[in-house]
């Protein structure tokens, strides 16, 4: 048995039920006070009204980090460590952490700064994130189509991710993003051949993982490089490459590059397959990559949970059983 941990990303669902979790374990409030604190927020304020201000970017990001190395700590306890980590855009962050590379106090305090800068440049350069797919084109020629309208709409929308080999996400400005759907819905174009596209805006504040967020990663390099206390214990896979880290000095330079370099999520996936994982520990709130992982890699992957306590318990058994 080989297990992946994998971390969720900003725009995580139920984001608000994990984090009410979490404050109710000691040790899980304790993190989540130490997010509040690094927000100048005080800490009843963060599930008051339902959680919203878990709606702010500059917020939401060292609260999801908290959430997600309570967890990992907790499963550690629980006799289960993992053989490779991975995180999905903000997730990476923890995953680092979970690396032992970092401590998990300095992870959520540079949570803390990501959420700052990338609020700031979001007022900056305001604009979104759109997935799209089209379950007629292959991915080959899903990327080529995309690629194709977007040189036609002009250079302030980027690939920003690609999930799935079916699904892929854009950033940029909502004007030119609306010009670019209309590009792809235009069967006269050359561009539909009567070929229906999906399109799903994300629920982000902001044009992440484009060239909107390249002010942001100066501060955040020299953060993360100050961070570093030591060598990594557990192999990461970045999204900037979708493969291992190899040298771990230039950790911090990829890590903060990925503000304006696409999430190679499907490339992660297949690295971590091809390293011989068996079981993928998504890390709560984890719906999201529950769907990302079992769509990648089919309907018959081992996935567990950690949405509460009682999930928790139920993987590391699951996962004690395997080795046993």
């Amino acid at each position: 048995m080989t297990v992946a941990f994998l971390f969720p990303g900003q725009g995580a669902k139920g984001l608000f039920e994990a984090a009410s979790f979490v404050a109710n374990e000691p040790r899980g409030k304790e993190m989540l006070d130490r997010a509040a604190e690094a927000t100048d927020i005080a800490p009843s304020e963060l599930l008051a009204k339902g959680g919203r201000a878990l709606e702010r970017t500059e917020v939401q990001q060292p609260a999801l980090t908290a959430i997600a190395l309570f967890v990992h700590v907790e499963l550690l306890a629980a006799g289960i460590p993992p053989d490779f980590v991975a995180g999905h855009s903000l997730g990476e962050l923890p995953a680092w952490a979970a690396t032992g590379a970092i401590t998990p106090e300095d992870a959520i305090m540079i949570a803390a700064l990501r959420g700052r800068l990338m609020a700031r440049e979001a007022a900056r350069h305001p604009g979104m994130m759109l997935a799209l797919s089209c379950a007629e084109l292959s991915p080959v020629l899903l990327r080529g189509t995309l690629q194709r309208a977007i040189a036609r709409c002009g250079s302030k929308v980027t690939i920003a991710a690609t999930n799935t080999p079916d699904e892929l996400v854009v950033s940029g400005d909502e004007e030119t993003i609306g010009k670019l759907v209309k590009t792809l819905e235009d069967a006269q174009g050359g561009f539909n051949d009567n070929k229906p596209f999906h399109f799903r805006r994300l629920p982000v504040a902001g044009p992440w993982h484009s060239e909107s967020m390249k002010d942001a990663v100066p501060e955040l390099e020299a953060a993360l490089t100050r961070a570093r206390r030591g060598a990594m214990r557990v192999p990461l896979v970045l999204n900037a490459t979708g493969k291992l880290a190899e040298e771990e000095g230039s950790v911090p330079r990829l890590l903060a590059g990925q503000l304006v370099s696409a999430v190679r999520w499907t490339d992660v996936m297949t690295t971590l397959k091809d390293r011989g994982v068996t079981d993928y520990v998504t890390i709560a709130p984890g719906a999201v990559l529950r769907s990302l992982v079992r769509t990648n890699l089919g309907p018959d992957v081992r996935i567990h949970a950690t949405e509460n306590t009682a999930d928790i318990r139920r993987t590391a058994d699951a996962l004690r059983r395997s080795l046993s």
